[in-house]
């Protein structure tokens, strides 16, 4: 083992799941977080057995403690259902699944770790005498063992394996976010939902989707999805807008709501364009990659491990992102435990192919929710 503490880059739910485990065997990490703390992901993801029943020994819970902590609409003693009625083809529901709180669960799983916040990291290299880290304020950390765990735009595998590239999948997503108070939100959604968390509507290849992302007393709150497939000389697919460019939304976008027929509440009042104008709207894009094996592995032999959405990123829609996180920080920390961190091989080949199925699945059900069988225009 390293005689230096193992630097985890990113505290995402990988960053944070992989700490955690290893904190439980006593093995120290130190996790570098750009952000001033943790970020308020006040929405709900989709998780699945496979993923999170891994962590309830390491966390010391039950599966139904779980599950009434984080589902999404615990605080009016829900369990998480997905859905209330038929999801899109493509869409999994698997027995067991259940609709989790992100922010919460990021909150469960930080409990306890050395978080360094306001620690970006700029640049990272590799030399005889280890990996060296530089950040943003001209602080360095080194290292001998160190875990990129930052997400889709990965500073490590920018500075360490620029020739990964992102793949900009050929789909519009625009997502919005609102509260409604208790009241008004039973009035028109409760009914359609019937205990679930999410509701879709398929028309033609127009997919609108709403889901609780949260829900108090008070209020729910809920995120919404406008999605297809994108066409020739199509205004709203800008697959090469800069990351501040998620907040410009065309105008063409509220003209395409206006043209939706015959919708059914809650997609009426929901996806209602004078309304969305009043919501904080982001353009998503449809993101994969995948890293080489063989450079993957030469990394790994230098001590440097890429996992969750910084190594094989899925699409965000139609993507088991959060789960893979999960799943791949697990994993890495039993690797740890029981082979050390002088060899990641082992690793890299138990994982990889699960990586590439896991991105070619993701891309095959983002078609199939849209009633296309390939992501090509």
């Amino acid at each position: 083992m390293s005689p230096h503490p193992i630097i985890i880059v990113g505290a995402g739910l990988a960053g944070l799941t992989l700490g955690r485990c290893l904190r439980q065997h006593g093995i120290a990490a130190v996790i570098l977080e750009k952000t001033l703390s943790l970020p308020k992901n006040n929405y709900g993801i989709t998780l699945h057995p496979w993923a999170f029943q891994p962590l309830l020994n390491i966390l010391k819970v039950d599966e139904g403690l779980f599950r009434r902590k984080l589902a999404v609409d615990s605080e009016r003693q829900g369990n998480g259902k997905v859905s209330g009625d038929i999801l899109a083809p493509g869409v999994d529901a698997d027995l067991g699944t259940f609709r989790c709180h992100r922010g919460r669960l990021e909150s469960l799983l930080q409990e306890g770790q050395d978080i360094r916040w306001e620690h970006t990291v700029q640049d990272a290299a590799t030399s005889s005498q280890g990996i060296l880290l530089q950040l943003r304020d001209a602080r360095s950390f080194g290292t001998g063992v160190l875990i990129g765990t930052d997400g889709v735009h990965s500073q490590i595998r920018k500075a360490l394996d620029p020739k990964i590239e992102l793949n900009v999948l050929p789909f519009v997503v625009l997502n919005g976010k609102r509260r409604f108070a208790k009241a008004e939100f039973q009035d028109f959604l409760t009914s359609k939902l019937q205990n679930g968390t999410i509701t879709q509507s398929l028309q033609d290849n127009i997919l609108l989707e709403i889901s609780i992302n949260d829900y108090t007393t008070e209020f729910f709150d809920i995120s919404y999805n406008y999605s297809r497939p994108a066409r020739e000389k199509d205004p709203l697919h800008r697959p090469d807008r800069p990351t501040s460019g998620a907040t410009d939304i065309p105008e063409a976008f509220y003209e395409e709501l206006g043209l939706l027929t015959d919708l059914q509440q809650p997609f009426d009042e929901v996806f209602d364009p004078a309304k969305v104008r009043r919501d904080r709207v982001l353009h998503w894009l449809m993101r994969s990659a995948l890293g080489n094996q063989a450079e993957v592995e030469h990394l790994a032999n230098q001590g440097i491990v890429l996992i969750g959405d910084a190594i094989h990123a899925m699409p965000i829609l139609g993507g088991e992102g959060a789960n893979h996180a999960l799943k791949d920080g697990v994993d890495l920390a039993r690797h740890i435990v029981d082979h050390g961190t002088g060899s990641f091989q082992a690793f890299i080949d138990a994982r990889y192919e699960t990586w590439k199925r896991g991105v070619e699945e993701s891309e095959t059900r983002l078609a199939n929710m849209h009633g296309h069988g390939n992501v090509s225009i």
